[in-house]
């Protein structure tokens, strides 16, 4: 019972993640049994790198393994584990100077 109300907290706190935010979830699927302890963040990071590809490159992907997902891996920034397919916004910022000169009148 306290292992479902664990993963429903770990549910809550994973619905509230920004959009900035990735995850992936390696299932059993993925690998067999036998390598899951020792390979899951290497095979959590590889799915984030796919997952990160056309993303923004500050964005972060975080793997999960595990019974309900509750082992973590990374947080890994899109820019370290996808650098050449993720996207990059580039934000230009123009400065316009104008200088006013007042030219005294002549005496007379």
């Amino acid at each position: 019972m306290m292992k479902f109300v664990v993963a429903l907290l770990v549910l809550a706190c994973v619905a509230n993640q920004s959009s900035a935010q990735l995850e992936v979830t390696v299932q059993k699927s993925d690998f067999n049994r036998a390598v899951q302890d020792r390979f899951c963040c290497l095979i959590a990071q590889n799915m984030c790198t796919s997952s990160c590809a056309g993303q923004d490159c500050a964005a972060t992907c975080t793997g999960r393994c595990g019974l309900f997902g509750l082992f973590t891996c990374g947080p890994y920034t899109c820019s370290a584990v996808a650098g050449s397919t993720c996207t990059t916004t580039t934000t230009t910022t123009t400065t316009t100077t104008t200088t006013t000169t007042t030219t005294p009148a002549p005496s007379t």
